[in-house]
């Protein structure tokens, strides 16, 4: 900064930050002054600014300014030039996240998501695949210049050779932008849990964002490996029994365990009882049995004559109803006589016109699918009336978390007021602090999975909660039949 000054006037060099969101037409500005002396000087303006939110498409503009100058005074500034180095600085955060929040997915190389992975694999069945969607305020650009990190720690917590800060591989070009790595672990690699971090990096070299779960966890196992508690159930305790082995003087041996059979209404004894009014929670990873589990629940209520509504958000309803009847779970008898009603929110996220009575532009509005629901209600028998949500997955992308929590909280309370029950599915991409929310105003968890067993897939659940009642506790597997549903897996014949 150079010029011609009149000592008895300061001048002062100005600067202003200023920002606008898309389609607004006003400005937000931070202004700053610093008095600058005759000669050449290198002159700093700091601007105090409070963090603030941006999103896409906003505004951001830089102004540099002279005031105060006497008349006949000449100022020269000089921006950008070799001789004189200048720049914005502007401290930016949370432009760069995983999403939906805090989510990766841990599969293997043909696309399932196991909960352990067996140690004599033989390759290239021994790959531990990592995806992770990515979004980034800055768009493309920033995302292509800066780089995705993957490292993966053994159970005791040292980085693995092969996944330690891998750059990860993007696979798509549009928002949000899929990142996927791969490890291949050694057949001596420790058996038990590795967790997966994930840390970005944006053009400039900063770490803009860092994982550290909930989440992100897989398990190395050795072949024959039973996760618990079947590893435990074949087995007798006894006392001064001679056994296959000793410790601490107690004696095991192992028998042949029976199984039998049990049709859906085994579920009642699992809960000691049908469930009550108040909000129930499935929980479950992906074909581990949530929305069957919700029909045949809703089932049971219109054979016992209780109205219910069912609002499909992940298929079309059409889809819902010859599902439920490939199960056995005929309803088109129910909807004639008005005891069960659908509430469409997947047709127009589909970009298809709803043949549905009832239904929803977009399921991301909330306050229309409240009054949707509410319209659903049978006139003059809307008492006991159940609703069954199957999901809130979709609802992850379209509104904030602290949405659906409220959503919940207020249909849950509006159905209980009724004399019924909200049922509401949910799976791991949910946010994990919305699913803890939920889970703690639910009055019943039940908690499912999907998994393998030597080769086999399997199903189990269990009732992780259940306010005010003794129930059976633990893991019950159970399958699924074409006409019968879901079958569970008793210790106990059925009488």
């Amino acid at each position: 900064m150079t010029g011609t000054f009149s000592p008895a006037i300061p001048v002062y060099l100005g600067a202003a930050l200023s920002y606008r969101f898309p389609g607004q037409s006003s400005w937000t500005n931070s202004n700053s002054t610093q008095r600058i002396f005759p000669g050449s000087a290198n002159v700093t303006v700091p601007l105090n600014l409070s963090p603030t939110p941006l999103i896409e498409q906003s505004s951001i503009a830089i102004e540099i300014y002279a005031s105060s100058v006497p008349p006949g005074a000449t100022i020269w500034l000089r921006w950008g030039a070799s001789s004189a180095p200048s720049l914005v600085v502007v401290p930016m955060s949370d432009y760069e996240g995983l999403f939906p929040a805090n989510i990766i997915t841990v599969q293997d190389r043909a696309g399932n998501i196991p909960p352990y992975f067996y140690l004599d694999a033989a390759p290239p069945n021994n790959y531990v695949v990592v995806k992770a969607f990515v979004f980034s305020a800055l768009g493309t650009t920033e995302i292509q210049q800066g780089r995705v990190n993957m490292t993966i720690h053994d159970p005791n917590g040292r980085p693995v050779r092969g996944a330690t800060n891998l750059t990860m591989s993007i696979a798509t070009s549009t928002s949000p932008y899929e990142f996927i790595a791969a490890w291949s672990y050694p057949s001596n690699s420790t058996q038990g849990t590795y967790l997966v971090y994930i840390d970005m990096v944006d053009s400039q070299g900063n770490l803009v964002y860092s994982f550290r779960g909930p989440g992100g966890t897989f398990g190395l196992v050795p072949p024959g490996f039973v996760p618990f508690p079947y590893n435990i159930l074949p087995y007798l305790v006894v006392a001064g029994v001679g056994g296959i082995g000793t410790v601490g003087g107690v004696f095991y041996y192992r028998r042949r365990s029976k199984s039998y059979l049990a049709p859906f209404g085994h579920f009642n004894t699992l809960t000691a009882g049908e469930l009550d009014g108040g909000t129930v929670s499935i929980e479950g990873n992906t074909g581990s049995g949530k929305t069957i589990l919700s029909e045949q629940l809703m089932f049971e209520d219109l054979k016992r004559g209780r109205p219910c509504i069912f609002v499909s958000t992940s298929d079309f309803p059409s889809n819902v109803r010859s599902g439920m009847k490939s199960m056995g779970l005929e309803v088109k008898g129910y909807e004639q006589s008005g005891l069960l009603t659908f509430v469409d929110g997947y047709s127009a996220e589909a970009g298809q016109e709803s043949t549905e009575k009832f239904s929803v532009p977009s399921i991301g509005d909330l306050t229309t699918l409240g009054m949707k629901i509410s319209s659903s209600l049978p006139p003059q028998r809307s008492k006991g009336t159940s609703l069954y949500f199957d999901s809130l997955v979709p609802l992850a992308s379209k509104t904030k978390p602290e949405s659906i929590v409220s959503f919940v909280q207020s249909i849950g309370a509006k159905m209980k007021g009724i004399g019924g029950k909200a049922v509401f599915t949910l799976g791991p991409s949910v946010d994990p602090m919305v699913q803890k929310q939920l889970e703690d105003m639910s009055d019943c968890v039940v908690q499912m999975e999907a998994f393998e067993e030597r080769g086999v897939r399997r199903r189990r659940l269990k009732i992780a909660k259940l306010r005010a009642r003794r129930h059976q506790e633990g893991w019950n597997v159970f399958a699924i039949e074409d006409g019968k549903g879901i079958i569970f897996y008793s210790k106990k014949p059925k009488t």
